[in-house]
């Protein structure tokens, strides 16, 4: 069936990978704070699971600003043939940093091997300044796998699946998650990133959100990172129509050394 040698072959590359962190956070995930690993999305899949697109069929263009400086746009379409694609382009500046940003390009290709499951591919380009000053540059990719079963989902994915670079802080992590809903209103996600030295995740993930007959989304959510101390709320809005979105979220840390972050965002569909 089609994309089974490219998932044995990630699989295979990916097994027993290591470490953590993301090169961008989009919008849907930090209003539920990282839970996202097993639902299915729009645009946000490239970052969240490279699968997560394959159960849409639409046209959409997506842009994301983070305050103070960071954003990101990006294209998806998964209605004009089987196999889904989405281009992206992010520039990243990390909490309490404001002269040294990543920036970063990524390609994902998507789509079902069976009626209730799909598996993507994302390529990635990043580049910036390493923590000496210095130009530094990645190529990898990441890995995901999405089952949708209507009211329930579940997803895995692999990011960056040939190591990273730890001179742009980036290595090798995986993530778990799933995601229920009741009547197309209320839905509740769970997701765990791990690395490979130690198999117990390093951050919990829960979510929850809520989609009125009146066109507005409410979420939240809260996750934990027990090892270093660690733990953020997430909160955020959409207003949601056939055509267009708007999206508000923010995620504060309960350190007060930590500065909150705010996000919005437009999703427009063709």
């Amino acid at each position: 069936m089609r994309f089974h040698w490219m998932a044995s072959w990630l699989l295979f590359l990916g097994w027993g990978i290591t470490a953590p962190a993301m090169e961008f956070v989009p919008l849907q995930q930090k209003a539920q704070a990282h839970s996202l690993t097993g639902s299915s999305q729009l645009n946000d899949s490239l970052y969240s699971n490279p699968a997560a697109s394959s159960f849409t069929q639409v046209y959409s263009v997506d842009g994301t600003f983070q305050m103070p400086k960071s954003f990101a746009v990006s294209i998806l379409d998964t209605k004009t043939s089987t196999i889904g694609g989405a281009l992206g382009y992010f520039r990243h500046y990390l909490p309490g940093e404001t002269a040294s940003p990543f920036q970063g390009a990524k390609l994902a290709l998507a789509g079902k091997v069976e009626e209730s499951v799909a598996v993507g591919v994302a390529g990635k380009l990043i580049w910036g300044l390493d923590a000496q000053g210095n130009d530094a540059r990645m190529h990898d990719a990441d890995f995901g796998v999405l089952t949708n079963f209507g009211f329930i989902q579940a997803g895995f994915t692999i990011r960056n699946i040939a190591g990273g670079k730890v001179e742009l802080k980036q290595d090798r992590e995986w993530g778990v998650g799933g995601r229920v809903g009741s009547q197309d209103t209320l839905f509740l996600s769970l997701a765990t990133t791990s690395t490979a030295e130690n198999m117990k995740p390093y951050q919990y993930s829960i979510g929850a959100e809520y989609i009125s007959p009146y066109f507005i989304a409410l979420k939240g959510g809260f996750r934990t990172q027990p090892d270093l101390h660690k733990s953020y709320w997430g909160a955020g809005a959409s207003f949601v129509s056939p055509k267009i979105s708007f999206h508000y979220a923010v995620e504060f840390p309960q350190q007060s050394v930590e500065k909150t972050e705010h996000v919005v965002g437009t999703t427009i569909l063709f």
